[in-house]
Formats: C-alpha cells, sequence, structure tokens
C-alpha cells in the first residue's frame, strides 16, 4: 500500500476536523484548464478564510492538484513541492507540501493561525492547510506571474519585461510586506529565509512575500521549536549564517541582498563569475567609480544615475556587517519615497532618535571621483565609506 494509500484509509477518523465550506469549494478533476481561468480575489473572503479553521481533507487536496500530478508542480524547493490546484467555483490555488513530515500538530496548527492572521497586500495570503498523516500542506492563493527569480534570470537576453520602474514598485512593496510582518502584527513574524524565489508576482507585476511564518517548522532533527537556521545563501547575514541569530536584522539584510540582486539582474551567489559574491563585487563596482555598469543589462532602458545611486546606498545600508547600523524596514520604507536618499544618520536625527551615532558634516560628503581607502574608514559604517564613493 503506497504512503498516499495509508493516509487516505485514515481519512473517516479525521473528517470532523475539515471544514464543510472548505469540502464543498474543491473541484472534481475534470474542471478545465486552468490557465485559461480568470481570479476573482473577491472570492477569499467568501469562500475561505484560515482564521475560521479551513483544514483541507488530504482527499480533497488530492482532487485539487489531480493527485499531485507532476504537470501541475509549480515550484520545488529547499522546503517543499508547490503544485498547482484548483476549487470549485474556478479559484486557482498554489498547495504547497512541505518536505518536514515530523512536524507535530502541536507546532503546525498554531503557526498556521499565525499566518493566516497576516493580512497585507503584500504577502501571500494562505486560504487553508492541511494535516493529515504525515502531511503538512498550505493552500495559497495562486499567483499568475510566478516567482521574481524566473523573471531576473530566466528571460533571454534581450530585454526584460522588468523595467526599472517595475522593479522599483517590486523593492517598495517587499519592504512594506516586510515591514507589516516586523512591526504591525503581534506576534512579530521574522521570514528567515526571504529571496527571489519567495517573491511572487501577480498580473500587474506586483509582489508578494511567500512562505514567511514557516521557518519554525524546519528545526534540525524535526524539532520544529529550535527556530532553526533556514535561510539561502548568498542572502544570509554573517550573524544568521555563523551563530544562527535570526531576527528582524536579519530580514533587513537579506532584503538588501535582493535589491542588489533585482538592481543588477545577478543571483547572489554565482561560481561562474570571477567575483562569485554578488555583494562582494558591487562593492568593488562602487570602489572604482564604476556605479552605472552594475544595472542589469537587460534593462530596456537605464535609470539615471541619480535613481541608480539612491537605491544602491539603500541596499548597502541594509547589508551593513554592523547590525546597528542597518535601518529597520519601517525606516526602508521613508527611504525609498520619491526624493533624495536621505542619510540613515539624518534620517534618525529627524525621528529624535538619540540611539545611533551621528556622522559630521564631512563623513557625509560625496566624493565624485578618486577611490577610498576602505581601512581609512573602519570605524564608520560601511555604507558611509560608500557613500564617499558615489
Amino acid at each position: 500500500m503506497s504512503e498516499f494509500e495509508m493516509s487516505i484509509s485514515t481519512l473517516d477518523r479525521h473528517n470532523s476536523l475539515v471544514s464543510p465550506l472548505a469540502s464543498g469549494m474543491i473541484a472534481t478533476q475534470g474542471s478545465g484548464n486552468v490557465a485559461d481561468l480568470e481570479l476573482d480575489d473577491r472570492s477569499f473572503s467568501v469562500i475561505l478564510d484560515v482564521r475560521k479553521g479551513n483544514m483541507f481533507a488530504l482527499r480533497d487536496i488530492d482532487v485539487m492538484t489531480n493527485g499531485f500530478a507532476d504537470q501541475n508542480v509549480i515550484g520545488n524547493g529547499d522546503n517543499g513541492v508547490v503544485y498547482r490546484g484548483i476549487l470549485l467555483d474556478a479559484t486557482r490555488v498554489a498547495v504547497k507540501r512541505l518536505l518536514n513530515k515530523s512536524c507535530l500538530a502541536e507546532d503546525f496548527v498554531p503557526e498556521m493561525e499565525v499566518i493566516g492572521h497576516a493580512r497585507h497586500k503584500n504577502l501571500v495570503k494562505l486560504l487553508g492547510y492541511c494535516i493529515e498523516g504525515d502531511y503538512r500542506m498550505l493552500v495559497n492563493e495562486y499567483m499568475d506571474n510566478g516567482n521574481l527569480h524566473q523573471w531576473l534570470h530566466g528571460c533571454p537576453e534581450e530585454a526584460s519585461p522588468l523595467t526599472w520602474e517595475i522593479r522599483m514598485n517590486i523593492i517598495q512593496g517587499v519592504a512594506k510586506g516586510l515591514a507589516y510582518l516586523h512591526e504591525d502584527i503581534e506576534p512579530k513574524i521574522v521570514h528567515g529565509n526571504l529571496k527571489s524565489r519567495n517573491i511572487l508576482l501577480d498580473h500587474q507585476w506586483n509582489p508578494k512575500i511567500s512562505d514567511f511564518g514557516i521557518v519554525k517548522l524546519f528545526g534540525p532533527d524535526g524539532n520544529s521549536r529550535a527556530g532553526y537556521l533556514m535561510g539561502t545563501s548568498g542572502y544570509l547575514s554573517l550573524e544568521n549564517a555563523s551563530n544562527g541569530v535570526l531576527d528582524e536584522r536579519a530580514d533587513v539584510y537579506s532584503f538588501g541582498i535582493l535589491v542588489m540582486e533585482i538592481i543588477c539582474g545577478r543571483i547572489p551567489v554565482d561560481h561562474n563569475q570571477p567575483q562569485v559574491y554578488l555583494i562582494e563585487w558591487l562593492k568593488s563596482m562602487v570602489a572604482n567609480q564604476k556605479i552605472m555598469y552594475v544595472a542589469d543589462p537587460k534593462l530596456a532602458e537605464m535609470p539615471s544615475s541619480k535613481d541608480l545611486k539612491r537605491i544602491l546606498l539603500l541596499a548597502l545600508r541594509c547589508t551593513d556587517l554592523n547590525t546597528k547600523y542597518r535601518p529597520t524596514m519601517g525606516d526602508v520604507i521613508h527611504m525609498l519615497e520619491p526624493r533624495d536618499l536621505l542619510l540613515y544618520d539624518e534620517y534618525r536625527i529627524r525621528k529624535g532618535s538619540s540611539s545611533h551615532r551621528s556622522c559630521s558634516q564631512e563623513s557625509l560628503t560625496v566624493v565624485k571621483s578618486g577611490k577610498c581607502d576602505l581601512n581609512a574608514y573602519e570605524s564608520e559604517s560601511s555604507c558611509n565609506v560608500y557613500q564617499k564613493m558615489i
């Protein structure tokens, strides 16, 4: 008997846990071509609301994904496989089957409730979940344009559909979503694995963060209580990689790397490049006064020097090795406002904060030409060093 058949044989004693509304909305296998359907966002609040306890039965998940068919696989990552699914009312969904089979129900269900309460236009909506036998699955809203990674790195060499304006909108949306997770809900949520594959795009290229809140489900040896280090190489902050420290500042670092990736069109770690790490390549380009050569060559129209410099400085602030110099995501939102980028020190002073060291006017001077000696600025925020180079 297969793993799935064994799980199905236990369904009768689990059916009392299944939301009648959720069970009644599953499509049959002959529901039509998912690609031809239009997504009606209004149906989410009417049909499914995980806050009201929408627990799907394994049998329902099997039907909506056509038996977890290979042709319905739309993603395969380090923590699970994602399948395309469809409900009876023609609502498309994305079903994520987590790889961690040892996560206890007492850990899984509370995390689903926390995720289900997170509602923001830049977060992927959790519509329901399934926990039966060894199966741990999330049912999320479906995003028409897939993930950001495929558009940054999977397009031909000719012009990318991701214009500079679209890329800036994506950066702003991700910043707002992260700020909401860090500052606007209780308990706060640290993502822990922010990367371009976890940024999904709707039909208008608006970004939505996925996989938030599940990092706690992937502890070593199945210990989901451990808050296990789960980030992806290249996006990990030094303190996260070396000490397993996972907090908002680690997310800010990952966001900074993501911004660099969006600007430059390079993956964070590329062993085919002379300089393997994106962040080190970018810093060397800044140090050698080659700012205008870092923008993604697939951009149909290059940004202005001013716009490129201000977003580069933001990325460098977020990736400062000294965590106390990194902005919060709330700060980042203000720094992305359509005006000259405020230096972080100036911004903190305006907010009336005395916790951050103020820089002298001389240290805020922008050096227009020549190279800077990094060793001469060891006591400064690394971002202020690069501010002088631009």
